[in-house]
């Protein structure tokens, strides 16, 4: 039958299965394979020609016979491309007889050698890694860990006109991670973290403060009063919106992977942070973005108003006209505080009818619960439009000054909180939200949990 291919050459196997009426042996299988498939298919693609020429190997029988009938399997080695070795494979089903008995052949698959050769070198060269790290002696590892230090070096880049350290991604990543200095930016970069700022010091360079009004910003510093004089610092000229500190006594550059990847996830908004912990800023402190809490001297102009009303000339109606102004100021007083009595009940009259809404919706939203639909109303909670979620996007984008709230049975998301608010809806009701990190102040998200 020729000589075979030798198993490096190999790179297909062909796996088929036959079954005969009858009892028949293995050279009857491989006569019926070159038999009938001579001829068939053009010269460059004949079996005897192929397996003389060495690019199919030695065909494989094991055939077993029970009750009268045979069934077994044959195997082929290919080295032919592809399309050819599926054309081999596609002639075998053509064999209807086996010796005297009538036979069918199904290929059952066509296996890749290389593949499995490749996973053999993968699994392999794991283990010779494994057992080259058991040896690696601690001298060794101080030269890895050097290396990939000055690699790290060569990643780091700069960021403005102050030549502030920073990661190769500050300059294109919607989000930023302000730290203190390069040595934090290293260690970040080594845990993959490319995203970061360093501001070098107390004293905010004026790129950063910028860099900051454009940027989702989180502020990374350390857990020591250095830390906060520099977060105290960064709220008063910058717009931050995510505050987190290493650990207590512990600074970034020290952080291991898992400290890092723990504090970035506890990240809180910068009004909580401000509102829920003793944060004393200046007399310029920032609260959230763009909103300043700035301190005047509105109290002395006040006193000195006060002064002004208080003189009198010495001359003898003066007595009376302080009276005068004493009444008027006293009924002024009392009907400013009917005035506030009756707006604190407006107010609490309001929380209630909000209350109610708000219960309202979150009912309306069980509806939807698994329908996944979205209903549209106006500020009556009249039905506008009902739709499916998935055209949700395209729906809001239609011009509907009636639009108010917006139920539907899904996960409000930063897009479509752009959309909704770009289109003047008041409120989105969902069970959910995910990853919402601006929030328009006149924009009400209402959710389950």
């Amino acid at each position: 039958m020729g000589k075979g291919v030798e198993l490096t050459t190999t790179k297909y196997l062909i796996h088929a299965q036959i079954n005969a009426n009858g009892i028949v042996e293995k050279p009857d299988v491989v006569g019926a394979v070159f038999g009938q498939t001579e001829g068939l298919l053009s010269n460059d693609l004949d079996l005897r020609e192929l397996q003389r020429t060495g690019r199919i190997g030695r065909i494989q029988v094991i055939i077993h016979s029970n009750g009268g009938r045979a069934k077994g399997e044959i195997v082929i080695p290919s080295s032919l491309d592809r399309i050819e070795t599926a054309i081999l494979a596609a002639s075998l089903e053509t064999i209807n007889r086996v010796g005297p008995c009538e036979a069918s052949i199904e290929v059952l698959r066509v296996e890749d050698v290389r593949a499995v050769k490749r996973q053999q070198v993968i699994n392999r060269a794991k283990e010779i890694y494994m057992g080259m790290m058991e040896t690696v002696s601690p001298e060794s590892m101080k030269m890895i860990e050097e290396i990939r230090e000055s690699m790290r070096v060569h990643e780091i880049s700069e960021f403005g006109a102050e030549r502030l350290p920073a990661g190769p991604n500050v300059h294109t990543s919607d989000a930023i991670i302000v730290v203190e200095g390069r040595n934090d930016v290293l260690n970040l970069l080594k845990y993959g973290i490319k995203n970061t700022v360093a501001v070098e010091g107390v004293n905010i360079p004026t790129s950063v403060a910028e860099l900051t009004k454009k940027r989702t910003v989180t502020a990374f510093v350390d857990g020591d009063r250095g830390g906060e004089l520099i977060l105290k610092e960064l709220l008063q000229v910058g717009d931050v919106d995510y505050i987190t500190r290493a650990p207590r006594g512990k600074e970034v550059e020290d952080l291991e992977k898992e400290e890092v990847l723990i504090a970035l996830r506890d990240k809180a908004p910068t009004e909580q942070v401000i509102n829920n912990l003793d944060f004393n800023l200046d007399t310029q402190g920032k609260v959230g973005k763009g909103k300043i809490n700035r301190t005047s001297k509105t109290s002395d102009r006040r006193a000195k108003n006060l002064n002004k009303s208080d003189k009198f000339h010495g001359n003898k109606n003066g007595r009376s006209e302080r009276k005068d102004k004493f009444e008027r100021k006293n009924g002024r007083n009392d009907r400013r505080g009917k005035d506030r009595n009756s707006r604190g009940r407006r107010d609490r009259q309001n929380d209630r009818i909000q209350d109610s809404r708000i219960k309202l919706l979150k009912n309306m939203l069980k509806d939807l619960e698994g329908t996944g639909n979205s209903e549209i109303y106006d500020d009556s909670l009249n039905l506008l439009k009902e739709t499916n979620v998935k055209t949700l996007y395209e729906d809001l984008k239609e011009d509907n000054p009636d639009a108010d709230t917006v139920i539907f049975d899904g996960v409000i998301s930063q897009r479509l909180v752009d959309i909704a608010y770009s289109k003047g809806i008041k409120t989105l009701v969902a069970f959910k939200s995910s990853r919402v990190i601006k929030r328009p102040d006149k924009l009400r998200l209402v959710t389950l949990n």
